[in-house]
Formats: C-alpha cells, sequence, structure tokens
C-alpha cells in the first residue's frame, strides 16, 4: 500500500542510535510535524514520542532540516513512529529545495497504476502519492511557509536554544534510556 500526505513530516534530524541486537536504528528528531494533517487527523493520531527506522541517518548533519514519510505500524504503540525514508530540506531565496530521499521506497507509479521500489533518481520523496505530485505538494508547502524565515520559524534549530547544553543532557539520557528498554525487550 503506497504512503499518504499523511505520513509526510518535517523535522529537525539530531542523531541516530543503532538499536542492539537489532537491525532497527532510533532516530532523534527535533520540532517534528505531520504538515499535511487535519486538525481531526491530529486527535485521530497519536504524536510520536519514538522515531524508529531501518537504516541510519548518520551521513545527516546535525539540525539538518529533513521532510520524511513515517507512520505507527503497531495499533498497541501509536505513539511509536517508523520512519521509511528522508531527504533534506533546504530553503534558498524562499525556495524550497529537496534532495534525493536517502534510500528506496515503495510509491505509486503514476504511469502504470500500480506500487513500485522508487528509484531515488527519478522519484522524488513527494511524488509516489496517488493523487498529486511533488511540484503539488512543495507549491502547498510554499504557501504555508512562504519564506526561509519562515520555515526556520516553524522548525527551529536546537543550535539556536540557550540551553543547549541541557538539551545535548537530555538527548543523550533518552538515547540511554531507548536502548535499555530495547535491550530489556530483546530478553522477552
Amino acid at each position: 500500500m503506497p504512503h499518504s500526505p499523511n505520513d509526510v513530516f518535517i523535522a529537525r534530524y539530531q542523531g541516530s542510535l543503532a538499536v542492539q541486537g537489532s537491525s532497527d536504528f532510533i532516530f532523534q528528531l527535533s520540532s517534528g510535524q505531520f504538515i499535511f494533517r487535519s486538525i481531526l487527523d491530529e486527535v485521530k493520531y497519536k504524536k510520536p514520542t519514538q522515531w524508529y527506522s531501518g537504516f541510519s541517518g548518520k551521513s545527516t548533519a546535525k539540525n539538518q532540516l529533513i521532510i520524511g514519510l513515517a507512520y505507527a505500524p503497531d495499533g498497541a504503540k501509536p505513539q511509536q513512529y517508523r520512519v521509511i525514508l528522508f531527504a533534506a530540506l533546504n530553503c534558498k531565496n524562499d525556495q524550497f529545495v529537496l534532495s534525493k530521499p536517502i534510500a528506496p521506497f515503495l510509491a505509486w507509479n503514476k504511469q502504470t497504476s500500480n506500487c513500485s521500489t522508487g528509484d531515488r533518481a527519478e522519484v522524488g520523496i513527494l511524488d509516489g502519492f496517488i493523487d498529486y505530485d511533488q511540484t503539488h505538494y512543495l507549491a502547498q508547502l510554499q504557501q504555508k511557509y512562504p519564506t526561509c524565515e519562515q520555515l526556520n520559524k516553524a522548525f527551529p534549530s536546537f543550535e539556536m536554544e540557550e540551553n543547549s547544553q541541557d538539551w545535548n543532557l537530555l538527548s543523550s539520557w533518552k538515547l540511554w534510556w531507548a536502548k535499555l528498554i530495547s535491550q530489556i525487550k530483546s530478553w522477552f
């Protein structure tokens, strides 16, 4: 099943940590928001507290603005989201610039009317939806955040905050805690 615009989020990448005994990674994201969800969807879906993935984002710079696809695969743990992929989101001269997605992904192919794993060179991260393509969704984002300043204000970098040392301490604690929980789960 292809992803929907409800799965699209923007966040600041802070880091990732390998989950011991698993091929998964825990992502640390800040200022994360699902950008195409309605107010009703915000009530319907839990806000993410943990972000997991099957790939590492280590090649991504800390505080890089990213746009990605994520969903909650386990109804019993609706606050744990699985990140399918992401791409760097930059803003230059008040225009959004998306990098290629970090990995191939399942996307709706409009030419063949079926789902297929998209080639990163040909399929943008917002191209794989049934109704519209990446151009349509970028136009919506541009309307919502017409300037780079507004985009960065909506998704602030923690480097800009005065208490970045406190953030680093909290981040380290969260990663340690997630690693401990993962280890305990592996015992059962």
